[in-house]
């Protein structure tokens, strides 16, 4: 699974891309991408989903991972409304990892599902390869969208 961040949409669009897989966008970067589809004046591609219709996505069990890296990590601002995008990607991340967990255990044969996250963003990258050390998570920059 495909994961972008504000700095992948722009990208995208800066590039003029035509995707080739499905990208995903978690719930605080959607909200960030919709300024980043007005100042570009484009819409993001049909094969930028919302993370929130995949069916291992459980809302319930993100809200309790938002609340905990919310206040394990620092770097945002509430009067500014930054830093939330890495917040929610890396709870996404946890869900999704769960999830795929439970799915391994139920199959014979191991799932080499893997999540990547594409950024620009050198602070998210250390905090994803902290927390997801040895998982099927990792980190590509946003030249890697293809």
């Amino acid at each position: 699974m495909n994961i972008v961040d504000t700095n992948g949409i722009q990208y995208i669009f800066q590039n003029h891309l035509n995707l080739q897989d499905d990208y995903f966008l978690v719930p605080d970067v959607e909200e960030e991408v919709e300024m980043t589809q007005l100042i570009h004046g484009r819409r993001i591609p049909n094969r930028v989903l919302k993370i929130t219709q995949v069916s291992d996505f459980d809302k319930a069990a993100y809200l309790s991972y938002y609340k905990t890296v919310l206040n394990k990590y620092g770097g945002r601002s509430f009067y500014n409304m930054t830093g939330f995008g890495d917040i929610s990607i890396i709870a996404s991340v946890y869900v999704l990892t769960n999830a795929l967990s439970q799915r391994v255990q139920g199959q014979l044969f191991p799932d080499n599902d893997q999540i990547v996250v594409y950024t620009g963003d050198t602070r998210l990258t250390g905090k994803i390869k902290k927390e997801f050390k040895a998982t099927n998570v990792t980190v590509r920059p946003v030249a890697d969208i293809s």
